[in-house]
């Protein structure tokens, strides 16, 4: 998962992009008006994080983008090996030290109707330069959150391209002053509307299990392996928003915010040993780093 800031006047114009089988520049008008990725949504997606050059956690997102493709029937034309491959291409025709992969696949271009089509799938790919400290802030400082009720549909382990609930929620926050949404579904705390989320009560970690309702983030893996490998407590189990209230660490955990603290909901301070030396937050924030150093 991701927070990535809006970029204004032509800045999203710039870097390299992939499509219809050749790289092309960003704004070229590439993709025709039937491909299923707008008329139906159909299709998935993922971002991968580019630091000095290379890929962060990239088997990761390779295996989940392959699972969302299984999961709904979506052709994969090419090898997991041959993606990777073309997106290494793309970082090195970039010549972006830090920078952002954002990769997606369609069911492809045809007649609007609902069932699948036999066609070949489309991938189109984009690699634009990452300023990364634009979010130190926010992970030293931490977020200030609501929440609403999560309205998404019930495979939300699929990276889908279907975000609208998503956007809505965030936009709904950002309108009444907050930076993101804390989603709810069946009065359990599911996760953001671009992250996983966890809570730390004494020594143990908790977060939402991963099945159906949430994304399986590749931040979120990181930090389980890591927490687990140390000998820490990590309990994959629901939580409400009344035990978030009382946590002693509230963070986030996404792909370009890396690990991020929530200090406040509704205005209520919340977690308030996580930005604290030697909390979980701390700890996950100084392993990734080291990860980034020898990746």
């Amino acid at each position: 998962m991701s927070s990535i800031e809006p970029m204004n006047g032509t800045e999203w114009q710039e870097g390299v992009a992939y499509a219809r089988g050749r790289f092309v520049a960003p704004a070229e008008a590439v993709i025709p008006i039937d491909d299923r990725a707008h008329q139906f949504g159909d299709g998935i997606y993922e971002v991968i994080r580019v630091i000095g050059g290379r890929p962060l956690l990239m088997d990761y997102h390779m295996e989940r983008f392959e699972t969302s493709a299984n999961a709904i029937k979506l052709r994969l034309d090419r090898s997991m090996e041959e993606l990777r491959q073309l997106v290494l291409e793309a970082i090195s025709r970039s010549g972006y030290s830090d920078a952002q992969v954002y990769f997606q696949l369609s069911r492809g271009l045809a007649r609007r109707e609902h069932a699948f089509p036999n066609i070949p799938s489309h991938l189109s790919l984009t690699v634009r330069k990452m300023d990364d400290s634009a979010f130190d802030g926010v992970r030293e400082h931490g977020l200030s959150m609501t929440w609403t009720d999560d309205i998404r549909w019930k495979l939300c382990y699929i990276k889908s391209l279907n975000l609208l609930p998503n956007v809505m929620a965030k936009q709904a926050a950002l309108d009444a002053g907050y930076q993101d949404a804390i989603l709810v579904r069946d009065g359990f705390v599911t996760e953001c509307t671009s992250s996983n989320i966890a809570i730390v009560k004494g020594q143990t970690v908790y977060t939402h299990p991963a099945n159906e309702r949430v994304l399986h983030g590749v931040t979120r893996r990181f930090a389980l392996k890591y927490l687990r490998d140390t000998g820490v407590e990590v309990r994959e189990e629901m939580f409400t928003m009344e035990e978030l209230m009382q946590a002693d660490e509230v963070f986030t955990m996404s792909t370009i915010t890396e690990f991020a603290p929530i200090v406040k909901v509704n205005g209520f301070d919340v977690g308030n040993k996580t930005k604290s030396k030697g909390s979980m937050l701390r700890q996950l924030q100084s392993a990734y780093q080291l990860q980034i150093k020898h990746i």
